[in-house]
């Protein structure tokens, strides 16, 4: 099924929700920044001189803003899935099932660097006119005090497990299910995809009984390896990795590691969890593929979503036989491809 452009341009802006995020809390591009959303958006540069501002990338982000469906309320509007008040996401549900079948759904986790971010601002109109429920969930941020980077992996595996705990209430195929997210959020569906199955069929809990598995997955701009050592060797950039690092782990990346740093870190890598069984992947990165290792001066940003991390994990998958997909440079216009690539793997026909 051929898509029109202007749906895989909205595909593309629902799921960059980072993207031309300018005075909503977010810093102040730098260039880098800048070059990358001109290379995503080429329409942003109003006056066509070959190089993008941030007053002209806030003029087309209110551009784009305009243009977007009005916003569809939730079904299902911060559903419970654990204690803590960040513990609730929403669900959509598409108003039609075309083949009568349980409805396959796409579960979203946002970006933030696991200290920001909201579950709200997502538009779901494309994935509901194409039979698919979505879901936008929260997590708990880290603080690097008594909150480490396995908290929001573990609240994004629950948020599988209740889908699956109440799928039949709402109408959902438990078989059915693919995450995505971008950076942060790419981080959490990786790891859940990739981690061996969560469920603990002896608990009392009925959604701790369920299974953590995924039918697929299309993390964007995703860090696939958070060592330290791995990210200058392999990527490069500074040795202060991100500002999340200390967060995260509980000790800046500047610092010797201690036996507790390094086995939160490598827990929290989906490389290190990556095995034969693994679902198929759709790595999707909007920078460019692009010479490393980065100097010391890149850009946090830059460095941390390098299209590498998922070349590099793609090698890894391939040479265990799991089928998996790379783009780096995407833009809008592969907004088919993403759809095809779910469609494809939750059997839909048209």
């Amino acid at each position: 099924m051929k898509f029109s452009l202007s749906f895989s341009f909205l595909l593309t802006f629902t799921l960059l929700l980072a993207s031309l995020s300018i005075g909503q809390g977010q810093e102040t591009p730098g260039e880098d920044q800048l070059a990358k959303w001109h290379a995503q958006f080429p329409d942003a540069d109003l006056n066509g001189d070959g190089r993008l501002t941030v007053e002209e990338a806030t003029r087309y982000r209110e551009q784009l803003q305009e243009k977007r469906p009005k916003k569809i309320p939730p079904t299902h509007a911060d559903a419970v899935y654990g204690n803590h008040e960040r513990n609730r996401f929403d669900l959509w549900l598409p108003e039609k099932r075309t083949d009568g079948r349980p409805i396959p759904v796409l579960v979203y986790f946002h970006g933030g660097g696991f200290v920001a971010g909201d579950k709200g601002g997502v538009d779901p109109s494309i994935w509901l006119a194409n039979g698919i429920a979505f879901v936008s969930a929260n997590y708990r941020f880290v603080n690097g005090s008594d909150t480490f980077a396995d908290t929001p992996l573990l609240d994004g595996a629950r948020v599988v497990q209740t889908l699956r705990e109440r799928a039949t209430e709402w109408g959902l195929d438990r078989g059915r299910i693919a995450l995505t997210g971008s950076s942060a959020g790419a981080v959490i569906s990786m790891w859940i995809a990739y981690h061996n199955d969560l469920a603990n069929p002896n608990s009392d809990d009925p959604v701790s009984r369920q299974s953590t598995r995924v039918t697929c997955l299309v993390p964007f701009d995703g860090p696939t390896n958070l060592l330290p050592e791995w990210i200058l060797s392999h990527i490069g950039g500074s040795p202060v990795i991100h500002e999340s690092f200390a967060p995260m782990f509980g000790s800046p990346a500047t610092e010797p590691l201690t036996p507790d740093v390094l086995a939160r870190i490598t827990e929290a890598s989906p490389w290190e969890h990556a095995s034969a069984d693994d679902p198929p992947t759709l790595f999707v990165y909007t920078g460019p593929l692009d010479a490393v290792p980065l100097p010391p001066g890149t850009s946090t940003g830059k460095v941390i979503h390098h299209p590498v991390f998922g070349k590099l994990l793609k090698e890894k998958l391939d040479a265990l036989g799991v089928e998996c997909d790379f783009k780096a440079g995407f833009t809008h216009q592969g907004g088919d491809h993403i759809m095809n690539f779910l469609k494809n793997h939750f059997a839909m026909t048209d």
